[in-house]
């Protein structure tokens, strides 16, 4: 019973710990993400743009929105403000990331991803962006997890005390 309880304190530090680590890196990437595009608005508009996926319309609300929501989203991921909605968004941006990158990829676009600089020294779009992507999205997906099993705990311990 003792080393049971052991084990299920350390597996429970583990989750914390990764938890920890998953919201201060993506809070970081998403606000680093998030200056080159503040500074250059209507260049990143034209990047949204070059994925044919907005119109000029929706592509300049896109830049204009995005990069605010990638800050905030971000500041509440590093400070623990509203978690489960943080990294639910988190979740959905790496998500909408991937399936841009990829569709872009897969109809042959040679254009810049816009990720972290809306210039043309931006990264190119291609399988290692694709990668990266895919690997953003799956710790995203397990972070957003990790937190709502978190969040259920507390209340299973009660139940089950009662």
């Amino acid at each position: 019973m003792y080393i049971q309880n052991m084990e299920k304190g350390f597996r429970e530090k583990i989750v914390t710990g990764g938890i920890i680590l998953l919201r201060i890196g993506f809070g970081l990437l998403l606000c680093y993400a998030a200056i080159d595009k503040i500074r250059h608005p209507l260049q990143f508009a034209n990047n949204v743009e070059n994925y044919r996926v907005f119109n000029t319309d929706l592509s300049l609300w896109a830049a204009a929105f995005i990069p605010y929501l990638e800050v905030i989203t971000g500041l509440l991921l590093i400070t623990g403000i509203w978690i489960d909605a943080a990294s639910m968004i988190n979740m959905l941006f790496m998500c909408m990331f991937f399936i841009l990158v990829t569709q872009a990829y897969a109809r042959g676009l040679d254009i810049h991803c816009g990720c972290f600089s809306t210039g043309e020294e931006g990264e190119s779009i291609g399988l290692f962006k694709i990668i990266t992507n895919l690997f953003y999205m799956i710790m995203s997906i397990l972070l957003f997890i990790l937190i709502v099993k978190v969040k259920e705990k507390p209340n299973d311990r009660h139940e089950s005390a009662g």
